[in-house]
């Protein structure tokens, strides 16, 4: 049985660089397509509302923008949830963190996946009202989309 793989896109385009994550699902499904065990999703949201697209699924990836202290425009990160540090639970539902959703997903009968992936991509400019990218996270797009690609083992049609 081929495993049930979720690749979510995050993100917001229409401030610019936010929109990464969705701008790397688009060019992962005009690759690759979607077939039955495969689904590529995109959304403007986080927390509990990841909850009911991860739940069933074996393995999710979750495409989404970051802003470090010492990274480059176009830089990519691959982070676990084990990563994010221990789970918080603040004093709404919209601000839960990824790992906190997933645990509570577990507590609340989710059937939650076994791997999580985080992929991110280095951004200068999330705040001005524009669908474009700046440069390096454009040029970034192809290559995180292939990295994500040989990750999960998805075909491309020749």
């Amino acid at each position: 049985m081929d495993t049930k793989i979720l690749i979510i896109g995050l993100g917001n385009t229409i401030l610019s660089d936010d929109g990464a994550g969705i701008y790397v699902a688009r060019e992962i499904r005009k690759r690759c397509g979607t077939t039955p065990h495969i689904a590529i999703v995109e959304a403007s949201l986080g927390g509990i509302g990841l909850l009911d697209l991860m739940a069933g699924y074996q393995k999710v990836v979750i495409v989404d923008s970051i802003k470090t202290k010492d990274g480059s425009p176009g830089d990519i990160f691959r982070i676990n949830v084990e990563d994010l540090g221990d789970p918080s639970y603040p004093t709404g539902p919209h601000f839960l963190d990824v790992r906190t959703a997933v645990e509570l997903g577990s507590k609340f009968g989710y059937t939650m996946p076994e791997t999580i992936d985080i992929y991110a991509v280095e951004i200068s400019d999330n705040t001005t009202f524009s669908e474009t990218l700046t440069p390096g996270v454009e040029k970034a797009i192809p290559e995180l989309a292939d990295l994500i690609i040989e990750d999960c083992g998805l075909k491309q049609p020749e």
